[in-house]
């Protein structure tokens, strides 16, 4: 009898022990995972090659918390009167995604990024083509931008600006390039243009 009581005392003291703590990390929020925008690059590192191929099924849209964003100087594409460049995209994601088209890309000044004269002139869409950069690769966009000087001061309307605010082919979050000069305030009519990512 007294070894029965012993036995069941052992297993009540087995069925009442408490497992282990586990401790697993939260998981991040999408507040703290992702930005709404990129952080501009103004470096102009070596550009990472591309995939033109059509994008597969499925393939996300490039947005500006996955890209950073560089204006690199193109010599052989200027002109007595105009500047070329390339914005360049680096995805800086995880994981693929697609561009197709031509970035919005307009002149900006003060703390609050007001826009200063006519937004960049684009390339109808239908025009490019899907674009999967995938990660750490570029993806480059032509832009051109006229010297104010060409035109006459009193339609121009000389105005100091900060840089360009960039949103990446059907992006609506924006990304800044800082590159300080002088722009047409009211002209009227675009003083840049951008070509389709390539």
């Amino acid at each position: 009898m007294a070894a029965a009581l012993v036995a069941a005392a052992a297993l009540s003291g087995c069925a009442n022990t408490a497992p282990s703590p586990t401790t697993t990390p939260p998981a991040a929020s999408a507040a703290e995972s992702a930005t709404a925008t990129a952080a501009p690059d103004t470096t102009a590192p070596n550009p990472a090659p591309t995939t033109a191929a059509p994008a597969p099924a499925g393939t996300r849209a490039c947005k500006a918390a996955d890209l950073s964003l560089a204006l690199v100087g193109d010599e052989g594409g200027g002109g007595m009167m105009k500047q070329a460049y390339n914005l360049r995209f680096t995805n800086r994601s995880q994981s693929g995604c697609q561009l197709w088209g031509s970035p919005g890309v307009s002149f900006v000044t003060g703390d609050n990024g007001q826009q200063v004269g006519e937004p960049a002139t684009r390339i109808e869409r239908n025009q490019g083509k899907q674009v999967v950069v995938q990660p750490g690769a570029t993806a480059s966009s032509p832009l051109t931008i006229t010297n104010p000087n060409a035109y006459p001061p009193e339609r121009c309307g000389l105005a100091q600006v900060r840089g360009l605010r960039v949103y990446a082919p059907g992006d609506t979050a924006s990304m800044f390039v800082d590159t300080p000069q002088q722009a047409c305030s009211t002209l009227g009519s675009a003083t840049m243009s951008v070509g389709v990512v390539d």
